[in-house]
């Protein structure tokens, strides 16, 4: 398991690319400053010209998360979705770590969290600005806080870029709901922030 899945606390950059439609993400160590792994958004040619014409809620995703080191730590996947998206989250041995799905009303961010039996594990409730997010277990007791950062004015107005701030609740550390809340952090941004 990486060194990622063990810290308590995490801090998600997302690029602003000026002349690249894909996703791009760093996670670091907010006491230290280091660089934990990057996130890049995988496209083809065509996928890349349909992002010009088209919503982005109308194609796919595939986002991988890589560590500082350049080991393979996750892969996310969602096919193209009209009413309720989905992420499936696959380990680095490719196993699937855990299934996100948005059930969210208007004005009340919700997400499912199932593992690979499609049984629900957890779920994250946000509020409605979209800024603070809430990981619980099935049984209501909190793993993380997922919280979206204010980036200044100009860098709001002008660009879909953000960053978020994720601190690990739980007494013991667990490395794959760590790495649970990382992959939340980012479908957080994919659905609600883009």
């Amino acid at each position: 398991m990486a060194t990622i899945a063990y810290k308590r606390r995490y801090h998600i950059h997302e690029a602003i690319g000026a002349t690249s439609v894909n996703e791009s993400y760093m996670i670091s160590d907010p006491e230290s400053g280091c660089g934990l792994a990057a996130v890049d958004e995988k496209t083809g040619i065509g996928l890349k010209i349909a992002k010009a014409f088209l919503d982005k809620s109308l194609l796919p995703v595939k986002l991988e998360m890589v560590s500082s080191e350049g080991t393979n730590i996750l892969e996310m996947y969602q096919p193209v979705s009209f009413i309720k998206p989905t992420f499936t989250v696959k380990n680095s041995e490719g196993r699937t770590l855990c299934i996100l799905k948005s059930n969210s009303w208007f004005l009340k961010p919700f997400i499912e969290i199932f593992d690979e039996r499609k049984q629900v594990i957890a779920s994250i409730k946000g509020d409605w600005h979209f800024k603070n997010f809430e990981l619980k277990d099935i049984g209501g007791k909190d793993i993380a806080k997922i919280t979206h950062c204010y980036g200044g004015f100009l860098r709001e107005a002008l660009t879909t870029a953000d960053d978020y701030d994720i601190e690990m609740l739980a007494e013991t550390p667990d490395s794959s709901m760590a790495l649970v809340a990382l992959a939340s952090a980012l479908a957080i941004d994919i659905w609600f922030h883009e």
